[in-house]
């Protein structure tokens, strides 16, 4: 598949320093991909124990239909909601259900819980314009709890506005990916558990 970024800054994948960098970002412009590649890392993940939180995104097609019915599995509780709206076969534009959306508590309660990775499929329209998922990564940050997250190329530039270019852009491929995923974790695991220095009395 062709790597294309000619709308998002000239940010290098995997820089030099990336044990600087708490968030890696799957720069993308086809969002099944995207679901498929996250999907498929958080499962290898969890799948080596790993207590991984956030959401994943699936896709499903039906026969008859030109669109597939969309998923998104809570990765610590191992829930999946349908979020689409089922409006026809010829049914154009937005096809997010938001109460069920609405529903979804599995970003916050993960950043809570202090889990190893949080997983977030997509900074999307809703982020850029400062609403969704926003405080939840900035929570997860403060937290400094590893961040995984799809932001399409459109929305690149809102992204780094959020966050700031401290960040680790992955190459879309999975062991790419999961060995970003595994070194923050472990980096992230050093840090909380080191044993701070004791305050000097006077």
């Amino acid at each position: 598949m062709e790597w294309r970024h000619e709308h998002a800054p000239l940010i290098p994948a995997e820089p030099a320093n990336p044990g600087l960098s708490q968030i890696g970002v799957v720069v993308y412009d086809d969002g099944l991909f995207r679901d498929a590649l996250l999907a498929q890392c958080a499962a290898g993940l969890v799948a080596s124990g790993y207590r991984l939180g956030g959401v994943v995104q699936s896709n499903a097609h039906r026969r008859g239909r030109r669109r597939s019915d969309m998923y998104v599995k809570d990765l610590l509780a191992g829930d999946e909601i349908k979020i689409s709206l089922d409006r026809g076969s010829e049914a154009r534009g937005c096809r997010l259900d938001p109460d069920a959306f609405a529903r979804i508590d599995a970003c916050e309660r993960a950043v809570l819980e202090r889990v190893d990775l949080l997983i977030i499929n997509k900074f999307g329209r809703e982020e850029a314009h400062g609403r969704g998922l926003r405080p939840v990564i900035a929570e997860a940050l403060i937290a400094e709890i590893p961040l995984v997250i799809g932001v399409s190329t459109r929305n690149f530039c809102e992204f780094l506005t959020f966050v700031g270019d401290l960040v680790t852009r992955l190459r879309p491929d999975i062991e790419a990916i999961t060995a970003w995923c595994r070194n923050a974790i472990e980096r992230g695991a050093h840090h909380r558990f080191q044993p701070r220095p004791s305050s000097a009395h006077a």
